[in-house]
């Protein structure tokens, strides 16, 4: 069994999982229905993004440090094969989107193919992971915006919520593989500060990630839900920062606090 979820973890395919997991309680929390054509399309773009960057990471270097990478060097071809059939499925459900959504997505996915060439020089700027996290939020919530009949300022603050939790989630992960990381030829905001002082802005984010689960809360009663699953996945980022030494021991680091997305399941079920 730990042997298949090591496999799932090394191909995305619980971060793809998740942001279908967000992407239905987002549309529920907003009275919006998913079409199943939706979720497959956000499954599809989630996985090729992070299957492409993995691949795109590993092409010119023979020699990878960290499992995830040695694996996906050794497996490049079928990885690669996979998402030429999975990108073939993506155009086939181009044929059941509304076009309101194909006409965003591309805009999506135009900066999605921006981050791929130029990650290496947005990483230097330290923009990276904010742009990633970003794009995961915009993601996550493109559709069920586009459905509602009135934007309101309180739907923009609930995106930048989760793009907060994701840009986190990101940072907190690359400060347990600096090591890593620095052989692999790699920058990262945490390379570039140190880990001290990313785990202190760490901190001062996820102070403020709470705070402002508790105020919307308080004054958007209809959020609640979401707002308790910003709250709780916040306190596991929080746990994970505060106890290291137990979450190294064999990429526990990664499994909890890649599950934060899996919370809306407790809402949805």
């Amino acid at each position: 069994m730990m042997e298949i979820l090591k496999y799932i973890r090394w191909l995305s395919l619980d971060i793809v999982v998740g942001g279908v997991i967000f992407l239905n309680f987002i549309g529920d929390q907003l009275n919006v229905e998913v079409p199943l054509a939706v979720s497959l399309a956000l499954a599809v773009c989630i996985w090729l993004i992070y299957s492409l960057d993995h691949q795109r990471d590993v092409r010119h270097k023979l020699h990878q440090k960290g499992a995830r990478r040695i694996f996906h060097k050794k497996k490049q071809k079928t990885i690669i094969m996979t998402a030429l059939i999975i990108g073939l499925l993506g155009l086939i459900l181009l044929f059941y989107l509304p076009r309101e959504l194909i006409q965003w997505g591309l805009l999506v996915a135009l900066l999605c193919l921006v981050y791929l060439i130029l990650s290496a020089g947005l990483s230097a700027l330290l923009v990276k992971e904010v742009m990633v996290a970003l794009l995961y939020g915009g993601g996550v919530f493109l559709f069920p915006l586009l459905q509602i009949d009135q934007l309101e300022g309180i739907h923009g603050i609930i995106l930048l919520q989760l793009s907060l939790l994701a840009f986190v989630n990101i940072v907190l992960i690359s400060t347990f593989e600096l090591e890593e990381d620095c052989f692999n030829g790699f920058s990262s905001l945490s390379l570039s500060l140190g880990k001290r002082a990313t785990s202190q802005l760490l901190g001062g984010l996820l102070i403020i990630s709470g705070l402002s689960a508790l105020i919307i809360t308080y004054y958007h009663h209809y959020f609640m839900h979401l707002e308790i699953v910003y709250l709780f996945a916040t306190l596991q980022l929080t746990i994970i920062l505060l106890r290291p030494s137990w979450f190294v021991v064999a990429e526990r680091y990664r499994i909890y606090a890649d599950a934060i997305f899996f919370y809306p399941l407790i809402f949805l079920w």
